[in-house]
């Protein structure tokens, strides 16, 4: 059986699969991070995963989405992961396995996993979570523009806004992240909770919680109109854990981007399952390009 290992680092967790050809999950592993992790244990816990998925022959490679800059297997910038920042991380991960090593943008990966199973051609992949990641599909290819095209989260959406870690102020992320739900529900509910409390809260029909979200929805239109002006997409497809809240926010934010936009509005879609991962696992599997 020919098949590739994908994995998926995140601030909080490492999502790590075993994908056959047909980019199937076969195996999957998922390892949680402490929030003091540091680069030494983050690469212990990679080869934990690498030996466990790994052990049948038939490996393809191992795929890698990593949340921020990434440029030739190394992580350039990564403001939710600092400890990964200037990692040559595919010649770390190729001294645990020889094989063949990708290492991606994350939300890149997930693109691509996107871009296998649809028909579009022209789609913008955002992942809200910790920060928010871009990946951009544009007549049928990955968009990297010079080097580094889809970094949508650090935008500037406000002027002399927020401070944000990647040392910029008033980036997208700031606003339309899980820090944003948390600022929301702080002014709104009276306390920081995270996204999905606030969703728990307002599944109970609780109305301050679906205030919150409401909010939220307009912040995230106004970013989106501005990605929909200049890349005119036929389909935006939001993933990461903040997507599960769609039902709650979606209405506000198309009402948003309505009032913001004179060009038709996009389709939009909730990302695949596991798509970081799967995407990840595609690169070694699939041609990218």
């Amino acid at each position: 059986m020919r098949y590739a290992i994908g994995i998926d680092i995140g601030g909080s967790h490492i999502e790590a699969l075993q994908v056959n050809g047909s980019l199937a999950i076969k195996r999957k592993m998922l390892v949680k991070l402490p929030p003091n992790a540091t680069k030494r244990l983050l690469l212990e816990k990679l080869d934990g995963c690498i030996q466990e998925l790994g052990r049948e022959k038939g490996l393809a490679g191992i795929g890698i989405g990593v949340p921020g800059v990434v440029w030739d297997g190394i992580v350039l910038k990564s403001p939710n992961l600092p400890y990964l920042e200037s990692t040559n991380l595919r010649m770390q991960v190729a001294k645990m396995k020889k094989t063949k090593v990708a290492v991606e943008n994350d939300v890149k990966c997930m693109a691509f996993a996107e871009m296998s199973r649809r028909k579009e051609k022209d789609i913008v992949v955002l992942t809200l979570g910790t920060g928010i990641g871009g990946g951009i599909i544009s007549s049928g290819k990955i968009l990297r523009g010079h080097h580094f095209a889809g970094e949508v989260g650090h935008m500037t959406i406000e002027k002399d806004g927020l401070p944000c870690e990647c040392g910029n102020r008033g980036c997208f992320e700031m606003y339309a992240s899980a820090r944003g739900v948390r600022r929301l529900s702080r002014r709104i509910i009276g306390r920081f909770l995270e996204p999905d409390e606030v969703s728990r809260l307002a599944q109970k029909g609780n109305r301050k919680a679906i205030r919150v979200w409401h909010e939220y929805g307009k912040v995230l239109g106004a970013g989106l109109s501005n990605l929909c002006f200049i890349l005119d997409p036929e389909l935006i497809v939001l993933g990461g854990g903040i997507s599960g809240a769609y039902k709650f926010f979606s209405k506000s934010m198309k009402s948003e981007m309505e009032r913001r936009l004179f060009i038709p509005l996009p389709r939009f879609a909730t990302g695949m399952q596991h798509g970081n991962a799967i995407g990840a696992a595609a690169t070694v599997l699939r041609k990218m390009e």
